[in-house]
């Protein structure tokens, strides 16, 4: 018997500071570990080669420091640090094209993380093996090798390794829900079932810091279901979203045992993380403007660098509100095995500027815990206590964040942890055997979390370099999101 199957995105799949990576430190690891049972043995999981797809931050910001030492004065700036990242992402390049990545892994079995990053509710059941390598083949372009250039479609080659990993001509046509659908037929039954998707629904609009919004009138063009005809948008129309999400469970629900107990993630609010930052004046909910995570009152300009406004923060908001909605709505229709885990709730109420918490940001984590009747999480005995602020350092040791990861969009592992032991009390609530919020080694959490032992030290001189000189890095993003 499958004990547990996560299907979901980036979230589910563990990525962290730009990259999956540490697969093995997903929430549904994290949860199998805690019930006892053993990686990859009884939840297989898929493994990236060297530093994950696309760009571990982390990783290439440890390996720069060998070449250039804890701090980077100017001239390193303008001249070594372009080169060096570009050897490290020519490294990326060469492994995933050409090198080892680029070839099918040894496990031929079903991974039970079937999460891929980047992935929207669409993708679930229409993105399939067969159509990764084609938009793999499409994006390689007649260049061999190019200059500060990631692999190819990267989410579509981390689509392809867990989707079908040994590259097996019979396994082309799976999708996320096809693979679900062959372990249920090997395994004769499944116990849990996690469904986390539509962040990439709406997730670009503050990464790209403008909205492509699907109007209503592009419904009727999207009957193919085409998913990279859906990404000329970054933020779905609530109707299509609605028939997304209604296939979805559909499809699940025509696999699955009636016994299976099944557990629905809610979509966080995404101005919450701290991949934007707010420029004043607030209003008590919404900033004014919202600019990259490097931006304050000091060196942002309107008029000069991309933004989001107080008006595109509460149209992101209330989309997902309404995509939420839809979750529930459809979630509890499907009768008393289907569960709500309103994981979006967990970060509104770890939010520091929208709940007044400024002045004492470990005020929210401690709250958070004081909720729930307990004084002595081992979270609350870090020092600071660990906040979802951008982690920020002082003399190379953590002063704020510790919650989210480096491309501060994704959490660390201690925020991963809260993700599970949230997940494990509605489990629990739900009967699920051996599912007990209490029984997660956090001892072992912490101590996997290299942020939180070891924070890379150039990673003070990069938020230090983005802040005065925010126009130029504004640019520097601007033309990366190119293509």
């Amino acid at each position: 018997m499958a004990k547990l199957v996560a299907i979901g995105d980036s979230l589910t799949q563990g990525f962290q500071s730009g990259a999956i990576y540490r697969t093995d430190w997903s929430f549904p690891a994290m949860i199998v570990r805690s019930m006892g049972l053993t990686i990859p043995n009884n939840f297989p999981i898929p493994k990236f080669p060297g530093s994950g797809l696309p760009l571990n931050i982390e990783q290439a910001l440890r390996w720069m420091k060998t070449r250039l030492g804890s701090n980077i004065d100017l001239a390193e700036w303008s001249f070594q640090f372009p080169l060096l990242l570009e050897q490290f992402m020519d490294g990326v390049e060469d492994l995933y094209e050409r090198g080892s990545g680029s070839r099918p892994a040894a496990y031929g079995g079903f991974y039970h993380n079937l999460g891929v990053w980047g992935f929207r509710a669409v993708d679930s059941f229409m993105v399939d093996a067969e159509f990764c390598q084609q938009m793999i083949q499409r994006d390689e372009g007649w260049l061999e090798d190019d200059f500060l250039g990631l692999p190819a479609a990267p989410m579509y080659r981390t689509a392809l390794r867990v989707l079908n990993p040994r590259a097996r001509q019979d396994r082309n046509k799976l999708t996320q829900i096809g693979n679900l659908k062959e372990i249920v037929k090997a395994e004769q039954s499944l116990e849990s079932l996690i469904i986390w998707l539509g962040s990439n629904d709406c997730l670009g609009t503050v990464l790209d810091l403008e909205i492509k919004d699907m109007e209503a009138d592009v419904k009727a063009d999207l009957n193919t279901n085409n998913p990279q005809k859906r990404r000329e948008y970054n933020l779905t129309h609530r109707d299509v979203f609605k028939r997304d999400f209604e296939r979805l469970v559909e499809e699940i629900k025509n696999i699955i045992p009636n016994n299976t107990k099944v557990f629905v993630g809610t979509i966080p609010h995404i101005t919450i993380p701290p991949v934007t930052q707010g420029i004043l004046p607030f209003d008590g909910k919404y900033f004014a403007y919202y600019g990259r995570f490097f931006a304050d009152a000091s060196n942002f300009s309107p008029f000069l660098q991309k933004h989001l406004t107080n008006q595109d923060a509460k149209k992101i908001d209330e989309r997902i509100d309404n995509f939420n909605a839809t979750i529930r709505n459809i979630a509890q229709a499907q009768g008393n095995n289907w569960h709500i885990v309103d994981i979006g709730q967990v970060l509104d109420s770890l939010a520091i500027k929208r709940n007044n918490l400024t002045d004492g940001p470990e005020r929210a984590l401690r709250d958070y815990y004081a909720r729930k009747g307990i004084s002595d999480h081992p979270l609350l005995q870090l020092s600071p206590i660990p906040n979802i602020l951008r982690l920020e350092l002082r003399n190379g040791q953590r002063f704020s964040g510790g919650l989210f990861s480096l491309d501060c969009v994704h959490p660390s592992t201690i925020g991963y942890g809260i993700v599970a032991e949230f997940f494990l009390e509605e489990m629990q609530k739900a009967g699920v055997q051996d599912a007990d919020p209490r029984r997660l080694n956090w001892r072992e959490i912490i101590a996997q979390d290299s942020l939180l032992q070891t924070p890379p030290q150039l990673w003070e001189s990069v938020l230090k370099a983005a802040e005065q000189n925010a126009t130029f890095w504004d640019v520097i993003f601007r033309v990366f999101s190119v293509g």
